[in-house]
């Protein structure tokens, strides 16, 4: 039994895989198992991931959202902790023991973070483009209004999972399955921030957060994830005094922008219309309006 139980799910992420493994191996804290789910690839990513069968268990399934992958795992897990982890990102040396120390040493915190690289690479040479992830005292009503948690930089308590159950394998919460499930450990425990990135977060154009084309799709899911909150809590609005249309509204203006950032002005318009709709607060039209002639808004 290992103290640490890292997941990974993994779909056709042949390309990627080796460098994620390896630097999971190469961790200064060593206490740990590590799953990979083959979530039905059709590449060589099972293979690959056998290659480390020494190190590395390995289990297949057919092909599903990555919340499925990512239950199985916790499903064949014994650790104490569990550490996500995407298969094309990799891991600073030091990224366990750092959040392992914080987590024995605060026993109030169910899941702990932290920021990450984004980085591209270009030449076999990691190129770092901003980095990402708030951690500035973390909380509930501030996820709220947005997901500032780095996928790949989780870690939470295995009795997380007793308390709020396993992750939402829902298909229209794919690409948002990751926040509803933040959302719902922070209704129950304390969460915290590492101010130092402990990640590099791969962009590709296979992410599933995506750029463009995937605008639409994301406003859906996190619609999605914070309706299921709203059945896992259905006083939640109240509890946080957040006003619910107004910041439905503001998801679809920053969905906007994101159709303006891509020069795609009809969508653009659209999502503005859609925020109108959605409150009648005057703010939305100034938010409108700052999202329409600013470089950055958010």
């Amino acid at each position: 039994m290992s103290k640490v139980s890292i997941l990974i799910p993994a779909y056709n992420a042949a390309c990627y895989l080796a460098k994620t493994l390896d630097s999971v191996l190469a961790q200064s804290y060593q206490d740990y198992e590590v799953i990979v789910v083959d979530n039905g690839s059709t590449d060589d990513t099972c293979a690959i991931a056998m290659q480390y069968k020494y190190r590395v268990k390995t289990l297949s399934k057919a092909h599903g959202g990555p919340a499925s992958a990512r239950n199985m795992a916790i499903k064949h897990s014994t650790g104490e902790y569990l550490a996500f982890l995407d298969s094309d990102d990799i891991w600073l040396e030091n990224k366990l023991v750092e959040q392992v120390d914080y987590m024995d040493s605060n026993l109030h915190a169910g899941l702990v973070f932290s920021k990450a690289f984004m980085f591209t690479e270009e030449s076999s040479k990691l190129v770092i483009k901003k980095i990402i992830g708030y951690t500035d005292n973390p909380s509930l009503r501030m996820l709220l209004f947005g997901n500032f948690i780095p996928n790949s930089s989780v870690v939470i308590r295995s009795k997380c999972v007793g308390d709020v159950g396993f992750l939402n394998e829902k298909e229209s919460l794919i690409g948002a399955e990751d926040y509803e499930y933040w959302l719902r450990i922070a209704r129950r425990y304390s969460i915290a921030g590492i101010e130092r990135p402990l990640v590099y977060y791969r962009l590709h154009d296979n992410n599933l957060s995506g750029a463009g084309k995937n605008i639409d799709r994301n406003l859906s899911a996190v619609m999605v994830a914070l309706r299921e909150l709203e059945e896992f809590c259905p006083t939640l609005w109240t509890d946080y005094e957040v006003d619910r249309e107004l910041l439905f509204a503001r998801l679809h203006i920053r969905a906007g922008f994101a159709w303006r950032q891509e020069r795609q002005w009809g969508k653009c318009l659209e999502k503005f219309g859609q925020a109108i709709a959605q409150s009648k607060d005057p703010r939305v039209m100034r938010w409108i309006i700052a999202a329409t002639v600013l470089k950055q808004w958010s």
